[in-house]
């Protein structure tokens, strides 16, 4: 894929984050196919220099913010960090509306807001009630939990929708087994009382459930590195 064609896709992604972040329910599972499909072009992740042009930085700022742990990134196959599209164009989205009301270092301001919500978040109160041991054989489904009720605090419509939507393109693609399909299925025709319950409930049941959720990758980065952050403190303290 040629150099001009992936950056049309990631200017194409920006418009359809834009629409989305505003969409009706109903409007989602057509826009998320449209992401899909530029996304295909794009590739799931960019490189630095692709992601400073796309912000409108140096690749040199780009590096710093990656070393401060704004930007997100992962290793390639060849060894390469490189930043996930989605992260990449989430940031562009804000950091226009930022440019829009005259700011001219428009990332800072966006990082600062996003950790000030981070910070904010009750994250200890979103825990279990566990003992010592507990938290060490439950250490990986208790992070679970945790973060299905940060987005449980605030579910929206739309989140429900856009988890409707991949939950039909793992079941379509034959990543989800037949019984968690109709299982959460199930969950969702019930209404949004009972969404909140399984993303939220410390039971057996719901933890099985929630390991095959089709809610992941909902979680704000900030919001993320902040319940992981508090998480690791409470593991080693």
């Amino acid at each position: 894929m040629n150099t001009a064609a992936r950056d049309t896709a990631l200017h194409a992604l920006v418009s359809v984050e834009r629409l989305l972040r505003r969409a009706d329910p109903a409007a989602v599972p057509d826009l998320l196919q449209v992401r899909a499909a530029f996304e295909s072009t794009a590739g799931r992740t960019v490189t630095r220099g692709r992601a400073a042009r796309l912000l409108a930085l140096t690749q040199t700022s780009v590096d710093r913010w990656i070393v401060d742990g704004a930007i997100p990134t992962v290793i390639d196959v060849d060894g390469r960090t490189m930043v996930p599209t989605r992260e990449l164009i989430r940031l562009r989205v804000e950091m226009d509306e930022e440019r829009r009301r005259g700011i001219q270092r428009p990332l800072g301001i966006v990082v600062r807001r996003r950790r000030a919500v981070a910070s904010a978040l009750p994250i200890a109160e979103l825990l279990p009630v566990a003992s010592e041991s507990d938290r060490g054989h439950r250490q990986a489904e208790i992070a679970d939990l945790a973060v299905h009720r940060l987005i449980g605090r605030g579910l929206t419509p739309l989140q429900i929708a856009i988890a409707r939507w991949q939950l039909e393109q793992a079941h379509e693609s034959g990543r989800l087994h037949p019984s968690w399909y109709a299982a959460w299925q199930s969950v969702f025709d019930a209404g949004a009382d009972r969404v909140r319950e399984v993303l939220t409930e410390d039971s057996p049941a719901a933890a099985s459930l929630r390991q095959t959720s089709p809610f992941k990758g909902q979680l704000g980065h900030e919001d993320r590195r902040r319940l992981f952050a508090v998480l690791h403190e409470d593991v080693t303290a």
